[in-house]
């Protein structure tokens, strides 16, 4: 009698949820993505807080510098989704240009929030729900949102500019790296020179060079009361922007990622500049 054969067992218990938790976001829209998403976008153009709106459809093409062509509501939605099938990126475009024009809507950018959540995908809904950015360890983005939201003039406001020009999902780095730096020289004026009108980080750093005991920082690290600290944090900053700077050696963008830390860095300046853990003595 021959022996009983049993089928491999490739499948064990628990390895869905353990693959999960080392799945990468998905960037763009993945094929489990597309049509939960698509139900998202169709949900505008029905009955919402704001009643039936059919002008949503013509509005959204003239946002995306599309030609709709003239019908009703339905056909014009059809005309939206054919897009949307034939160009994924351009459902992320229409995403964004809901998010832009319609905020809040009722609760609904809340929901694409969740289902973006829920898809791992690589991208979530502004804070102010006004668009879409990359997504972040929470902790990282709390510790840039306190910076953003402190009494500092217009520091929060570059701040949050550096950030969303960063963290977008069309980022500019040249321009996040600008934003931060404007942040800091916004954060700092009155800790540095308060009587130069003019001030940039560039004359920030070289008043602090000259006499580094004018001020003061509260972790000492053998250094002039830890200034240099803070003054290495600064230099980093300034030296770091390869646009701007002239040279013998051509210029180049910033980079994506050199954006990125440009904004953590700066974040972590202005906190230092509106708390008052870096002051004049």
């Amino acid at each position: 009698m021959g022996s009983l054969m049993l089928p491999s067992v490739t499948w064990k218990p628990g390895q869905r949820k353990a693959k999960r938790a080392l799945e990468e976001p998905h960037f763009g829209v993945p094929a489990h993505l597309g049509q939960p998403l698509w139900n998202w976008v169709e949900g505008c153009f029905g009955e919402s807080v704001y009643g039936l709106d059919s002008d949503r459809p013509a509005t959204l093409a003239l946002d995306l510098r599309r030609h709709m062509p003239a019908g009703s509501t339905y056909e014009q939605v059809a005309v939206l989704r054919d897009w949307c099938n034939k160009d994924r990126d351009f459902m992320l475009d229409l995403v964004e240009a809901m998010l832009e024009r319609y905020g809040w809507d009722g609760g609904r950018a809340g929901g694409l929030n969740n289902l973006l959540t829920e898809a791992n995908s690589a991208y979530t809904v502004r804070a102010a729900w006004d668009g879409l950015e990359e997504r972040v360890s929470p902790g990282v983005k709390e510790l840039v949102s306190e910076a953003v939201n402190a009494p500092a003039g217009s520091a929060g406001d570059h701040l949050a500019h550096a950030w969303n020009a960063a963290y977008g999902r069309s980022p500019d780095p040249v321009k996040s790296y600008s934003e931060a730096i404007k942040a800091v020289e916004a954060a700092l004026a009155g800790r540095v020179s308060p009587q130069n009108g003019k001030q940039t980080l560039g004359t920030m750093i070289r008043d602090i060079t000259s006499k580094p005991s004018k001020w003061k920082f509260v972790i000492a690290d053998g250094s002039v009361s830890g200034v240099e600290t803070v003054l290495h944090m600064m230099r980093t900053l300034w030296e770091g922007q390869t646009s701007r700077h002239g040279g013998p050696d051509q210029t180049r963008a910033e980079t994506a990622a050199e954006a990125r830390a440009a904004v953590h860095l700066a974040a972590a300046l202005v906190q230092f500049g509106v708390s008052g853990t870096f002051d004049l003595v």
